[in-house]
């Protein structure tokens, strides 16, 4: 027994390391922003869920405003804080038993927080990264992940990826330009 501990050892560590890193008022927040995140994604119809035009409606494409609270929670407690809250508010989509969503909409708000996180200063550069890392990420996932869940075909696949990446640069720009001006405004207060 003494022995398979021991390899636990470092794995504890490094969880220890990370649970430390993040304050308890980062995790209540980004606790409070995932809840927001995961109601504003059960909530049908306008403004929380907006059917995209170049899809019919069965295909359940919709542009949403669950990804403000991720970016919030992002911007004002930092990576760690983003990735709990759009884990949180992915996972609602998981318990309706929406697998493929679930899948699809976490690879989206996780690539839209990786191009925050690599830049660190200079917002339209940020912005610009995001929404890129968005497409491109969304635009592979959709092309090998659709066979799988949907059953289509591959070219069936590839046809619907000029509109899916016209979908995720709006939903990117849904995320980030009003987040960043409730950001920079509460930080303009917080200043003076």
């Amino acid at each position: 027994m003494q022995k398979y501990y021991n390899h636990f050892t470092p794995l504890r560590f490094m969880a220890r390391q990370f649970l430390q890193k993040i304050k308890a008022r980062e995790v209540a927040a980004a606790s409070m922003l995932g809840a927001l995140a995961a109601l504003w994604e059960i909530i049908p119809g306008p403004p929380f869920d907006i059917p995209f035009p170049m899809f019919p409606p069965q295909t359940r494409i919709s542009l949403d405003l669950t990804g403000m609270p991720m970016m919030i929670s992002l911007l004002f407690y930092g990576p760690i804080s983003g990735v709990y809250t759009s884990l949180i508010g992915c996972s609602i989509i998981f318990l309706r038993g929406n697998v493929p969503g679930g899948i699809f909409k976490l690879m989206a708000e996780l690539a839209t927080l990786l191009g925050f996180i690599l830049v660190k200063k200079n917002m339209i550069i940020k912005s610009i990264l995001a929404v890129t890392i968005r497409v491109v990420v969304m635009t592979v996932t959709s092309y090998y992940l659709m066979p799988v869940f949907y059953g289509a075909s591959s070219a069936f696949a590839a046809s619907l990826l000029v509109p899916l990446a016209i979908f995720n640069v709006i939903q990117a720009l849904i995320n980030i330009i009003p987040t960043y001006l409730v950001y920079s405004r509460i930080r303009k207060i917080n200043v003076t």
